[in-house]
């Protein structure tokens, strides 16, 4: 007997061929039902890992607030300190580098150090690598030379400087002022540093593609004047060479080196040198204008002369007054003795005398208020954050996944007690002085629940707020009680002593927040050990319900197999009669 099979032999996932019956949607109905317990243990699963996120969230919080409160009980918080003031902090700003003397000291500043400038203009050269050599630095030690690429704009030649390390300049494009076309660019280098001491230079004989525009110089170090000349001699008769009024004899046909000789052993202030052309060099033996000097004789033609310059460099330096004194100089703009225990930051021309003043040693008063308001801000968002935890009730019936991690906290015994400890602390009697033993005192309340006719909740949630003008007055007034109340007096317990006590030993390396937090741990680790169980066990039961099914399905097909046979041979019987 043939038969055919309807029961999916390619395994297509087609159900329900032989029963009409959707058996995969059977089968996925049966395993949700299953899955309801496994879908239980993750939704505690998620529960404990968000309880054990919170949970060290707060323990932060409290060790954050723990930590502010021993802020206010360092000593040195309450320590005298001196104080600097400028009046003028836009022209000059001052820093307390150390003791300083008590009272007012005015300063005139008419110059501000700069730095010393040269102008140069820049043939690119396309066919090959230049370099830029910036010689020694003031202890002998060469400044790196810089290579610049063939084909490089003087743009990117002054981005390439200002790249360089090792190097005493920044650079600056720019076009040339005295050009009424617009077209020319000249590069100009400022040194690195501020003031006399930051000359520089381009050596001229391993540099190329730059060409200094002396005239342009902002400032200029000293230089010794020079004088060349081409030598003709006399062949037949001495002759005379006169420098600075001094005659110096020189011998018939005599020559440039004997003339050299002549002129350094006639003690004329000037030293005598050949160059490398056989030209006769003379320079003054004095740097500056006054080593200037006047050569002259029959057989001297000057080639080309330079004239000592005194230095310019000082220039640079900042120029500036103290209490109407003589001048005195920087190389900087910010001047450290000046004013003994002050750094001064010189920022522009004061024709009015700024007045810096130092105070007399007392304590810090903008500082300690900070502490106490940084400690008020923590306290308050500590606060809201366990009101917003205790009163958020748990979703019942859930409906989505979401809403099996709200109220994790909800009338929480332990955040409960730690709110009302800490708002207990903050209103009752601190210390043994009872004139000031309130925070209340200082300024630091919960404010007036009510007031314009409506209710502050920040008061009646126990938010802290700060009477800054009363603590103030407090800090100026008794400044010590105000020390002792909040903790900062050794031997004395106060309020950081008591934020200590009350946190402690809920937030100390195996403390409650710890038990908690290990216990929710361990019941994460173990909910997802049974949730793999049941990975397996849910497996397991799939596939008996799908071998199940497909069991009926074939036992169903071979029915109706042969129940067609059986048809076809009444009809062959009946037809046959």
């Amino acid at each position: 007997m043939a038969s055919t099979s309807v029961t999916d032999p390619l395994n297509l996932g087609l159900s329900g061929l032989a029963s009409g019956i959707d058996t995969s949607s059977v089968v996925d109905a049966l395993m949700n039902i299953a899955k309801q317990p496994q879908l239980a243990l993750q939704h505690k699963k998620d529960q404990a890992n968000a309880r054990s996120v919170a949970l060290g969230a707060i323990k932060a919080e409290l060790n954050g607030l723990k930590g502010l409160a021993d802020d206010l009980s360092s000593p040195g918080l309450y320590a005298n300190v001196q104080s600097a003031f400028s009046s003028d902090s836009t022209k000059v700003d001052v820093v307390k580098t150390s003791g300083a003397g008590t009272g007012g000291t005015s300063i005139t500043v008419s110059r501000l150090a700069s730095s010393q400038q040269r102008t140069y203009s820049y043939s690119e050269n396309d066919a090959s690598d230049t370099t830029i050599d910036f010689g020694n630095d003031a202890s002998g030690k060469p400044y790196s030379q810089l290579t610049v690429p063939a084909g490089t704009k003087i743009a990117d030649l002054a981005t390439l400087i200002n790249g360089a390390s090792n190097i005493p300049v920044y650079a600056a494009a720019i076009t040339d002022p005295n050009d009424p076309t617009g077209n020319t660019q000249l590069l100009v280098l400022s040194s690195r540093t501020t003031g006399s001491g930051g000359d520089f230079s381009v050596k001229s004989d391993s540099t190329t593609g730059l060409s200094e525009i002396a005239a342009d110089a902002k400032a200029h170090p000293i230089s010794t004047a020079q004088q060349t000349f081409d030598y003709t001699p006399d062949p037949v008769n001495p002759t005379t060479l006169t420098i600075n009024g001094t005659n110096v004899n020189i011998a018939a046909n005599a020559t440039v080196d004997d003339v050299v000789t002549a002129i350094n052993g006639a003690g004329t202030s000037v030293t005598a040198s050949k160059d490398s052309n056989g030209r006769l060099v003379m320079t003054s033996n004095t740097a500056g204008s006054a080593g200037n000097f006047t050569a002259s004789g029959s057989q001297l033609a000057a080639y080309s002369a330079t004239t000592g310059q005194d230095s310019t460099m000082s220039n640079l330096n900042a120029q500036y007054s103290i209490d109407g004194g003589p001048l005195q100089y920087a190389t900087s703009n910010i001047v450290a003795n000046a004013i003994p225990g002050l750094q001064l930051t010189l920022k522009a021309v004061s024709p009015d005398p700024v007045t810096i003043t130092v105070s007399s040693p007392a304590p810090d008063t903008d500082a300690i208020k900070q502490k106490v308001h940084d400690f008020v801000d923590s306290y308050n968002a500590l606060m809201s954050d366990l009101t917003s935890r205790l009163n958020e009730k748990p979703v019942i019936p859930p409906s989505q996944s979401s809403d099996y991690l709200k109220g994790l906290f909800f009338g929480d015994s332990l955040l409960s007690n730690i709110q009302d400890r800490l708002r207990t602390l903050v209103s009752s009697p601190i210390g043994s002085n009872s004139s000031l033993n309130l925070l209340s005192q200082i300024g630091i309340s919960t404010g007036a629940t009510t007031g314009d006719g409506t209710i502050n909740q920040d008061s009646v949630n126990g938010k802290l707020t700060i009477d800054d003008d009363k603590l103030s007055a407090m800090l100026a007034s008794d400044p010590t009680s105000v020390q002792t109340l909040l903790g900062g007096t050794l031997g004395k317990s106060g309020l950081s002593q008591l934020i200590d006590g009350a946190l402690g030993p809920e937030v100390q390396a195996g403390g409650d927040f710890d038990t908690l937090i290990s216990q929710a741990n361990s019941q994460v680790s173990d909910y997802a050990g049974q949730i793999s169980d049941w990975d397996q066990r849910l497996s397991d039961q799939q596939d008996r319900l799908k071998a199940q099914f497909a069991a009926m399905e074939s036992a169903l097909s071979k029915s109706q197999t042969t129940q067609s046979w059986l048809s076809g041979q009444i009809a062959g019987l009946q037809a046959n009669r």
